[in-house]
């Protein structure tokens, strides 16, 4: 299988599994929010002089007057704080998930966004020639059609406001409750990168798509860590009184969902039915990862999950049968305190031998 092969096949799986929700990922400024200039802050935040999908083009200057922008801009800084707070809060009340560090949050536009993908994109395929594998891959790393995305290579959590608008349909209280849902969502990615480790990097994802061997265990690890986030966000949505936004994963709306479509002749008919039924078997799983998620914290609650980590690599068999998982784990645990006891009992006997090996000496 070639790489760009491969890529493609991942493409499918993760798209299927990856990120907050897609509409279907860098470089220019990648300074998290908190560390950039003031006047870099503007450039992120500020109006766009253009309309989405176009080149954002010049702002203005500290003295210039803002003209009229006919991109929308929904979040000020004083609503992305509070959000911010809300949502770590409900993290912590509800699925007992607690921060370590604050996540930067940068708002990209959509062109903004594009720039960071052609960027990265770029860095893809030194041998020349962008094939549609490598570009599909580009495509996960970040995307103008994402609503959010959390990069462990950077530790920041990235929002495109006109996504999260067009999702909305243009109501504010809308836009506001998705935002609350993309957030919460993506900082669980970014808790479960801080206190565990386990959030795969580019340099991750290109290591399983050399090795294409290993998709089925990449799949279900992207199945649970996407699964666990959502999981997660059901119930800080449910503490903090706020509607769930995104759908909820399950396996029958996953066997219906449509990834793409033909435009009529045979050939693309058959290549769109053909990823359909990849799609579809992804989403799944994914429906399946949220369904683990929910049946390992009801059994130990969220410290359990340093277990689940602690165990992985995980099984496609395991991720669709929480018991399954559970028996292994149950089984390694007795292994683990059998060694942890053998190994106390020797050092005890050591002890009570005395350093000649005659006796303990009085």
């Amino acid at each position: 299988m070639t790489r760009s092969t491969a890529a493609c096949l991942f493409w499918i799986v993760l798209v299927a599994c990856g990120g907050s929700e897609r509409e279907p990922i860098e470089f220019e400024s990648s300074a998290p929010l908190s560390v950039l200039s003031t006047a870099s802050q503007a450039t992120l935040l500020a109006p766009a002089a253009a309309s989405a999908g176009e080149p954002a083009g010049e702002q203005p200057g500290a003295d210039e007057e803002q003209v009229a922008d006919p991109v929308r801009r929904l979040f000020d800084q004083e609503f992305i704080d509070a959000c911010y707070a809300e949502a770590v809060s409900a993290l912590a009340e509800g699925p007992r998930i607690h921060l370590r560090e604050d996540v930067p949050i940068v708002l990209l536009t959509a062109p903004e966004a594009l720039e960071r993908r052609k960027a990265f994109a770029a860095q893809l395929d030194q041998d020349g020639g962008m094939t549609m594998g490598m570009d599909m891959l580009a495509d996960f790393v970040f995307s103008d059609a994402m609503l959010g995305r959390y990069l462990p290579d950077e530790k920041v959590i990235y929002i495109i406001e006109e996504v999260v608008d067009r999702h909305s349909g243009g109501d504010r209280d809308d836009a506001e409750t998705l935002f609350f849902n993309v957030l919460v969502h993506e900082l669980v990615h970014a808790y479960d990168d801080q206190v565990y480790g386990v959030m795969p990097t580019v340099t991750d994802i290109f290591a399983y798509v050399e090795e294409p061997e290993r998709m089925p265990e990449m799949q279900a690890l992207m199945s649970l860590f996407e699964g666990r986030a959502t999981y997660a966000a059901e119930l800080a949505c449910d503490h903090a009184g706020r509607p769930m936004a995104l759908p909820i994963p399950t396996v029958e709306n996953a066997q219906r969902r449509n990834m793409a479509r033909g435009n009529g002749d045979v050939a693309s008919e058959m290549g769109a039915g053909m990823i359909n039924i990849v799609a579809r078997a992804k989403l799944v799983q994914y429906a399946y990862g949220r369904e683990f998620a929910k049946q390992a914290f009801d059994f130990g609650g969220e410290k359990f999950f340093g277990e689940v980590f602690e165990s992985l690599p995980i099984s496609l068999a395991e991720l669709e049968d929480f018991k399954r998982f559970k028996l292994r784990w149950a089984e390694q645990l007795a292994e683990r305190i059998e060694a942890e006891e053998a190994e106390q009992e020797a050092q005890e006997q050591g002890l009570e031998d005395g350093p000649s090996g005659t006796g303990a000496v009085d």
